[in-house]
């Protein structure tokens, strides 16, 4: 019988979907932070469940060769990296394990050939986009990141994944609030968002009631000492949740919005616009979609859970006609705004449940699917095997749910010609992937 307390030393046989080392125990799964496969480590068990168990990693008794020494003082205490201590390639590699594991186990889908996972063009300094809780201690406002699977805030000065002009207006920001007198009261997110290529940035902060006369001076000195910030927005959020965004959005100083390039494109981004946070990573993911989308001129695409329309409109460059469909109404709004702004007419956006509308919906070339995590909604697949488009392309953000979506695909009458991993968030555990599919002859 295993009890918290224990203390033994373990083999660690692979990483874990959240990038902790995992062993076996007499055949109890265990989980270690901070452990890497080949290494034998002593651990504390901490946790016990019925099928698994947690452990603190005490002591690493034999180092695996892959190990590296973190770039940033705080890893292990802020939650943002999972696996900044593993070389670079070997983060890939696991990736793309982890990737063809779910295949294989959740899809039963033995004979895919997952390319190499493609390395991020930046493995630091890649986000274009921060959000750090505010709150108050003793010695003033702490400003940071969340430690890993909890609430407890990490005060960050220097955030090594962060993009260079977001970073610096990140610190010129923070030091702005903290010399600022305004209370934690009033205070709750810092966010930074920023246009890597057009070299802009907005920044937004929330607030539990509207402080708009406190904040006016702070909005406009954060403007003076950085001018690439186009605009300096306060956020009001009265609901203490896990939300960050609440509804209500005004203008502190500057403009609401900037734009940001993407394969020479240009895209308005608002406060709250969902927008790829490694733009460099994006744009190498684009092309593949793009190339393994083979559009000839005539072509009628659905892009479902199309978001503010990156996808949308890259592919209508090349298409006969697309349509976007995203149930989210800003993000419409704003996929509107960009195919205007770059004057492109064979695009139409609808606001429904892309499940939903698809249903109704005449025959397609070609649907790309890029779902939030969950995967696509049954319904979703249902209809794509009665409307028998040519062809599919599926861009994931979690092999879990794409391993079972692919395989109820495979049972509609669809066959997986490829599939490439891309490391859209390096230093991290997280793997996003592209599928392409095609109807079986």
């Amino acid at each position: 019988m295993k009890i918290v307390g224990d203390k033994f030393d373990i083999s660690i046989r692979s990483l874990g979907t959240h990038g902790e080392g995992v062993g076996d125990l007499d055949g109890f799964t265990l989980f270690v932070d901070g452990a890497l496969p080949g290494e034998r480590v002593f651990v504390e068990l901490t946790a016990v469940k019925k099928t698994y168990g947690v452990g603190k990693l005490l002591r690493i008794l034999e180092r695996s060769p892959d190990r590296v020494d973190p770039v940033c003082p705080l890893f292990g205490r802020c939650g943002g990296c999972q696996v900044m201590h593993l070389n670079y390639s070997s983060q890939l590699e696991r990736k793309r394990q982890r990737v063809v594991d779910a295949f294989e186990r959740i899809g039963k889908l033995m004979d895919v050939e997952v390319l190499p996972c493609v390395p991020s063009p930046l493995p630091l300094k890649y986000r274009n986009k921060v959000q750090a809780p505010i709150r108050q201690k003793k010695e003033g406002l702490s400003i940071g990141f969340y430690a890993r699977n909890s609430h407890h805030l990490v005060d960050v000065d220097l955030c090594y994944i962060h993009c260079a002009l977001g970073q610096r207006v990140y610190e010129r920001s923070v030091a702005l609030l903290k010399s600022s007198g305004i209370s934690k009261e009033k205070l709750r997110h810092l966010i930074i968002k920023t246009a890597v290529k057009t070299e802009q940035a907005l920044v937004v902060i929330v607030t539990g009631t509207d402080q708009k006369k406190s904040l006016a001076r702070l909005a406009e000195e954060i403007q003076r000492q950085c001018p690439e910030v186009k605009g300096v927005i306060q956020n009001v959020n009265p609901h203490l949740h896990n939300v960050v965004l609440g509804k209500t959005f005004e203008v502190l100083s500057g403009q609401g919005w900037m734009e940001e390039e993407i394969l020479d494109l240009r895209f308005y981004v608002s406060p709250a616009s969902f927008f790829q946070v490694n733009p460099a990573q994006a744009e190498q993911l684009y092309r593949q979609v793009i190339d393994w989308a083979e559009l000839k001129g005539g072509e009628r695409v659905l892009d479902a859970y199309c978001g503010v329309g990156t996808l949308s409109l890259l592919l209508a460059r090349k298409a006969g006609r697309v349509v976007g469909v995203e149930c989210v109404p800003q993000a419409i709004a704003d996929a509107e705004r960009n195919a205007s702004l770059n004057c492109l007419a064979n695009v139409s956006f609808v606001c429904a449940e892309a499940e939903k509308w698809i249903q109704s919906a005449e025959r397609m070339d070609l649907v790309v699917l890029n779902p939030p995590r969950k995967g696509c909604h049954p319904e979703m697949i249902k209809a794509i095997g009665k409307m028998r488009p040519t062809r599919l392309i599926y861009v994931s953000c979690d092999p879990a749910t794409l391993a079972r979506d692919l395989a109820m695909l495979q049972e509609s009458g669809y066959k997986i010609d490829g599939a490439c991993p891309f490391d859209m968030f390096p230093q991290t555990a997280h793997v996003e992937t592209v599928v392409k599919l095609s109807t079986k002859l």
